[in-house]
């Protein structure tokens, strides 16, 4: 009797695997990765670029995506772009409104390497080099695609956007540009809202100071401000709950001391830090959903930072803001600029013809 209920269970077992097994490795070309299918139908080269960036659920972001796709196909006309979503939350929200498939970087990746592709580039469209760059670059791209998965295909890794002092520098150039006449009023005050990360270990959150300063070295009346959602220090108000020199609250009050200003005489431009004028911009910079009491909107308040400069008594130029809707909406972000997306173009130009740049993972091995 035990003997036929271990030989019932074995047979139990074999079936469940098998069943399983079919799922995940039945039909390589639609079931266990998406991506496969798109790859098959869109090779024509041997070299693929890989843009990666966060991601966004707006559809107002997809004009923005499709600029950068095109500068990179006319900048590489010999390679096949791809355009990647980091988050799997975008990328399936996305993919049911809008018919659009951007999956992940190890679906992919995965499908670049079975195409036979033999060199992939991949390009970070963040901002910053802080916890995405890294996990993209370090986990998806070194360890999962070069060391483990295929080792002999040629890869190059470019940098996001503010890798640098001299991609500071140059983001810095653009932004004052667009703004130049307004900062030349020291009644006028320009705020960039930046992601951030939250964990301090992550130097990355320097480079909005770096900007910050940068542009205020630009303009006269250093009337530039740079603050984060997601970074403790430089939030509109500090986790803490006590305000510090980095927090946007002490950065403005500081200015209007410094050059014996009221709030009420002062305009503040609210524009992101961002690739994309995304949720972030729409509901944590303008907050599109919460009106125009700002009765409640205190510095330390849940509330969009332009109902709490509203509260301190600013002014607040709405020319590019969401407008009321998202059809009207007229927000910009650093994927707007053409020169600013031009940056990224460089950044792989730069490595694209190098052959020192480019790496194996055997090189690893």
């Amino acid at each position: 009797m035990n003997k036929f209920k271990y030989l019932l269970l074995a047979a139990s077992l074999f079936a469940s695997n098998a069943v399983f097994t079919s799922c995940d490795d039945g039909d390589d070309d639609n079931t266990a990765n998406p991506a496969e299918e798109v790859v098959k139908a869109s090779k024509k080269h041997d070299t693929a670029i890989l843009l990666c960036t966060f991601g966004s659920t707006f559809k107002e972001s997809i004009k923005t995506y499709d600029a950068t796709l095109a500068d990179f196909q006319n900048a590489f006309p010999d390679a096949d772009i791809y355009l990647s979503f980091t988050s799997r939350t975008c990328v399936n929200r996305v993919e049911a409104e809008t018919g659009i498939a951007r999956y992940q970087p190890d679906l992919w990746l995965q499908a670049l390497g079975n195409a036979g592709y033999k060199k992939v580039a991949v390009q970070s469209l963040h901002i910053i080099p802080g916890e995405e760059y890294l996990s993209l670059m370090n986990t998806d791209v070194k360890k999962k695609f070069m060391i483990e998965s295929f080792p002999s295909v040629q890869v190059v890794k470019s940098p996001c956007l503010v890798y640098d002092k001299e991609d500071v520098e140059a983001v810095a150039k653009v932004l004052y540009s667009h703004y130049s006449d307004k900062l030349a009023d020291n009644k006028n005050i320009l705020l960039l809202m930046g992601h951030g990360n939250p964990d301090k270990n992550y130097n990355a959150n320097t480079k909005y100071t770096e900007t910050e300063e940068a542009m205020q070295a630009l303009a006269a009346n250093k009337n530039v401000f740079v603050g984060t959602v997601d970074y403790g220090d430089m939030l509109f108000w500090p986790e803490e709950g006590e305000p510090n020199e980095e927090c946007v609250y002490s950065k403005l009050t500081k200015y209007c001391e410094d050059h014996n200003l009221k709030p009420e005489e002062i305009t503040i431009s609210l524009a992101p830090f961002m690739s994309i004028a995304g949720d972030h911009a729409h509901n944590d910079l303008w907050g599109i959903e919460e009106g125009d009491d700002f009765s409640a909107a205190a510095p330390n308040a849940d509330a969009c930072w332009r109902l709490k400069l509203l509260k301190m008594g600013f002014k607040i130029d709405t020319k590019e803001s969401h407008n009321g809707s998202l059809e009207n909406c007229k927000i910009i972000g650093l994927g707007d600029y053409d020169a600013v997306r031009q940056i990224w173009v460089n950044h792989l130009k730069a490595l694209y013809n190098d052959a020192e740049a480019w790496e194996t993972g055997e090189d690893y091995q």
